[in-house]
């Protein structure tokens, strides 16, 4: 009897520290974002840099995922669907290059820290290359053929 009730004990301990653990942890993280973003103010290169950081994100993600649809079209059926694709993604990545041109001239000219002065945060761009992304995806999965599920392949078996 006091062996399963030590496993209770340990088992509440273990239970009990550990949530006393995650919330130190998040408590420590906060403060360290906290400390961190304080800095920010103090430290004028260390601004520039996390601003150059903070233009690239959105020009990074979009790129790379353009690029990475539009070597999968390359093996789509569809010949139409195939072209239509390219020229959407290419327009976009043109688009991209473009405005992280843009965007990094002037960073370096005004050096704004809103990030609204800049066009890869414009509200319809962003927008519109989802709906780019949504598009080509409807498009090249309604001109596939059906994949067939687990039961038809077990009747095929």
């Amino acid at each position: 009897m006091d062996d399963q009730f030590g496993k209770y004990i340990r088992l509440f301990g273990t239970l009990f520290f550990t949530l006393i653990g995650f919330i130190l942890s998040l408590l420590l993280l906060m403060l360290g974002l906290r400390l961190f973003f304080g800095l920010l103010s103090y430290i004028p290169w260390f601004t520039y840099i996390y601003m150059i950081f903070i233009i690239m994100v959105p020009a990074a993600l979009f790129i790379s995922v353009f690029i990475v649809y539009m070597r999968r079209t390359a093996f789509h059926p569809s010949r139409i669907i195939r072209y239509i694709s390219y020229t959407l993604f290419s327009i976009a990545l043109i688009a991209w290059v473009v405005f992280l041109f843009l965007d990094l001239k002037t960073f370096f000219t005004h050096a704004y820290v809103e990030i609204g002065k800049y066009y890869s945060y414009n509200m319809p761009f962003l927008a519109s290359n989802v709906a780019c992304i949504f598009l080509v995806g409807v498009m090249q999965a309604f001109t596939t053929a059906k994949e067939k599920d687990w039961m038809e392949r077990a009747q095929q078996d």
